[in-house]
């Protein structure tokens, strides 16, 4: 029996709370280690990670070897450009990432 190859998914279930995560109160220069922008985010560290390695995702600060933050301000601007009303609106923006991620 062939095991069939798990597909890479199509979107990201951050995408559905975007806005609602953006609009989450807190003081705009709070500055955040991967830990606590993952609980904020409802996702995981190693997540955080991976986009931080592949790019995509939030900008971050490097304060140190292994001492990574994330500006809160930062991290909203990222989850607003998430945030869509409609369909047509999310696939335009994933088939531009995938054409920023091309080789060139």
């Amino acid at each position: 029996m062939a095991l069939k190859k798990k597909s890479k998914p199509r979107t990201f279930h951050i995408d559905k709370r975007a806005a609602q995560l953006a609009a989450i109160p807190g003081d705009d220069d709070d500055v955040l280690t991967t830990e606590q922008l993952a609980a904020w985010w409802g996702v995981s560290k190693q997540w955080l990670e991976i986009l931080r390695h592949t790019g995509g995702g939030p900008e971050y600060e490097r304060l140190g070897p292994k001492l990574i933050r994330y500006r809160r301000s930062k991290a909203k601007k990222w989850l607003n450009t998430r945030s869509h009303t409609h369909t047509k609106q999310y696939t335009a923006g994933r088939n531009e990432d995938r054409r920023r991620a091309a080789p060139r």
